[in-house]
Order: C-alpha cells, then sequence, then structure tokens
C-alpha cells in the first residue's frame, strides 16, 4: 500500500510593526483579509498581540534583529506584507523589512526623510513642492522668510516643543530652552491660513486622495490638534491637493503606501506642504472618520495594495456624512472624575475613548499626548456634526481637582 506524504499548506503571514491599542484595527483588518499576523512589540502585555498569531517580543526600532527573528519563525511560510500605524522609527523598521523581504512600500534609503524633518523639506524643495522651510543662516543656502517663525524638534511627533517666535530675540530664548544646537529644530515661515489633513493612498505610484479634513488647533504657540471636520471647506481644490500627493510620490519614490499630509492653505488658496509621510496618520482620522465619511476602508485597502490582493481605488460619492473628530484638554490637575459611556448618549456619536486614568495627572494643554478624551460624531451637515461633538465631549463630565 503506497502512503502519500500530505503537503503543507503555506501560510500568509502578515508582519504588524507595532501592536499597542492604536496598532488594532490594521491587526484586525489583517485577520479579515486572511494572514496570519506577526505581531512586534517590546512591550510583552501590548493589547494588539492578544490579536495576533505570533509574537515578537522587540524594539520597533532594531529591525535587524527583528528580521533574523522573522526569518526562524518563517518555517510553513511566507511575509506577504508589512505594516505599521506608528511613525517615525517603526516607518524605518517597516521599510527595511519590507526591502528584505522585496514587498513594495518605500525605499529603505529614503525613510530616514520621514524622521528628519529637514532631509523631508529639502527633497520637497527638490521636486519644486511649495512649502514654509526656512533654511539658517549658516547654511549654503539663503535664509528665507520672516517673523513670525515657527520653532519645531527636527526630530519629534505630537506638537512636542513646538513654538512660535514673534520676532528674534523670542527666536533666541525658545532655542536656548529648548534646544542643543541648530541641528536639532528646523523653522518654518508662520503661513497665516487654515491647515487641512489629508488620507490618500500610493498604489503602484499613483496617488489617490481619500479624503480631506480641516483642521482647527489650540491658538499658537503650542498649536495642538483640537477637531477635525470632514467634509473640508477645500474639496474644490482636490485637484491640486492630488497633484501635490503624486509629486510626493514621485520625491520619494513611493510604490505603495497610505499617505498623509498635512497643508495649510492661505487666502489666495495657495497649498503649502507641512509635512507628508507614508503612514495612516492619527487622530482617528483612518479608522474612524474616514469609514464613516466616505465610505471607504483605507487601512484594508492599503493592505490589499501592498499584498497584492486586489487594490479598490477610492470613488466619488454622491452623498456624503458629516464626521467631526474632537478633543478634550483640561487644566492642570488630577482626573477625579469622569464618564467614560457618557458621550455615547448623544445622537450620531460613533467613537469614543478617554486616555487617562482617574487619578492621572493633567496638564496644561501643550503637547498632543495631553489631551484627556476623544469624540467622533456623525451628522448630516458640518455644523449639526460640530455641535453634537460639543454636546458628546461636555457628557464626558470630566471633574480635575
Amino acid at each position: 500500500m503506497l502512503f502519500h506524504k500530505r503537503k503543507r499548506q503555506q501560510l500568509k503571514f502578515f508582519v504588524s510593526i507595532g501592536s499597542g491599542l492604536n496598532q488594532i484595527p490594521l491587526i484586525a483588518e489583517a485577520k479579515k483579509l486572511g494572514f496570519h499576523v506577526i505581531g512586534v512589540d517590546a512591550n510583552v502585555s501590548a493589547p494588539g498581540f492578544y490579536q495576533c498569531d505570533l509574537k515578537i517580543q522587540e524594539s520597533v526600532e532594531n529591525y535587524d534583529i527583528i528580521y533574523k527573528k522573522l526569518i526562524e519563525l518563517l518555517v510553513d511560510g511566507d511575509i506577504h506584507g508589512v505594516m505599521t500605524k506608528s511613525y517615525g522609527p517603526a516607518i524605518v523598521t517597516t521599510s527595511y523589512l519590507t526591502d528584505k523581504f522585496n514587498i513594495p512600500f518605500i525605499p529603505f534609503s529614503a525613510s530616514e526623510c520621514f524622521i528628519d524633518k529637514k532631509k523631508m523639506k529639502s527633497r520637497f524643495i527638490e521636486h519644486n513642492i511649495l512649502t514654509p522651510y526656512i533654511i539658517h543662516q549658516n547654511s549654503r543656502s539663503k535664509t528665507a522668510g520672516g517673523f513670525p517663525v515657527v520653532v519645531k524638534p527636527n526630530v519629534g511627533h505630537a506638537k512636542t516643543n513646538v513654538r512660535l517666535a514673534a520676532d528674534s530675540a523670542e527666536l533666541k530664548k525658545i532655542c536656548a530652552a529648548h534646544y542643543q544646537s541648530e541641528e536639532d529644530y528646523i523653522l518654518e515661515k508662520f503661513i497665516e491660513g487654515d491647515e487641512i489633513i489629508v488620507a490618500g493612498i500610493i498604489h503602484d505610484g499613483t496617488y489617490h486622495l481619500v479624503e480631506i479634513t480641516d483642521k482647527q488647533t489650540s491658538y499658537p504657540p503650542y498649536f495642538i490638534d483640537m477637531v477635525h471636520i470632514a467634509p473640508s471647506q477645500y474639496r474644490h481644490l482636490s485637484k491640486k491637493i492630488e497633484a501635490i500627493g503624486q509629486q510626493v510620490a514621485g520625491a520619494f519614490r513611493i510604490s505603495r503606501s497610505p499617505l498623509i499630509m498635512e497643508l495649510v492653505i492661505n487666502a489666495d488658496e495657495e497649498a503649502f506642504l507641512i509635512e507628508a509621510v507614508p503612514e495612516f496618520g492619527g487622530e482617528f482620522i483612518p479608522d474612524v472618520l474616514v469609514p464613516a465619511s466616505v465610505n471607504y476602508n483605507l487601512i484594508g485597502e492599503a493592505i490589499r495594495s501592498m499584498t497584492n490582493g486586489g487594490f479598490r481605488p477610492p470613488q466619488p460619492q454622491k452623498k456624503r456624512n458629516a464626521v467631526v473628530v474632537r478633543y478634550v484638554n483640561g487644566q492642570k490637575g488630577v482626573l477625579a472624575s469622569c464618564n467614560p459611556e457618557g458621550p455615547r448618549d448623544v445622537e450620531g456619536t460613533i467613537f469614543s475613548r478617554i486616555f487617562k486614568e482617574i487619578g492621572s495627572p493633567i496638564n496644561d494643554p501643550v503637547t498632543n499626548h495631553d489631551r484627556i478624551g476623544v469624540v467622533v460624531v456623525s451628522a448630516a451637515t458640518r455644523e449639526e456634526a460640530l455641535a453634537l461633538s460639543e454636546t458628546a465631549a461636555s457628557n464626558f463630565n470630566i471633574r480635575i481637582k
């Protein structure tokens, strides 16, 4: 009697760089598409690990070690995709691994530009992308622009140490307080105008605009994100914004990736690109706002794009919902009490979360990390969604001692 050895089925693996709370939507979408997910995180108790098939406990910055550990795991399958919902070093690691596994994303050689803002801005200028970058006096290039200027860390996120300097004396004071040398910070001419966030996706080098949101921030000097509104009042600039996205795709040789752009639109409707990064972005835009406003699964389609899973580009929407993401801040003290479920009682609330635990210190709002909670509300019009979001936020009943 002949016995035939049964061939073991090859598994399709997807790697999530990071397995924290914010990574869970990415992990969940990969699972829906039939992938076995390998989660990577330094925290052994990372909440995303509970949804992963395999886990690697390692800092997301140690890309060479992660690569070696992945090779050891790949006995019964191949890696089809590597993605992250994080920023900076996680993008570099994702790029390194996609290069190693021959998966389309961005070249590893370009990935450092998304950590080093000066390199990012220089590439914008090289490719004729309008950006408010001021080059320091002692560099080879001429100093451009004047005061006021925005001072921000060359490497950083969450609006940490972002300040507005009205004159040279104030600039000196800010730099002396927060920076060791000119290499540590970047200067941008302050552009008077409206800020927008643009979510898009690049597939085979072609940029597709998904959604434009209007952004409201705290008054300078801190520029903290407070409200995001869709649809944007600048929808009529979609073609211009789409062209900028395509320029970015070409400038950084991005093959397949989500892309988040932050722009300022001035009174003449010129669009100044502040930053562009090959990531999903935060503020609950990709995982909550976009599906609710334009009925598009940005995370799922980005996975489909990278893994050759039948990518579907966004389609024009005849009927759209208005969606508002509103953050809650507080004054310095201790969080004494709140009602995390309160916003759910308000019509149109589709998402809410408190970021702090009872007894946690609350700081005056200086960075995005100081925010206490968030609500996301959907309604028929922008005005209605804004009003409902205020009510929903107040229903947290936050009390600070």
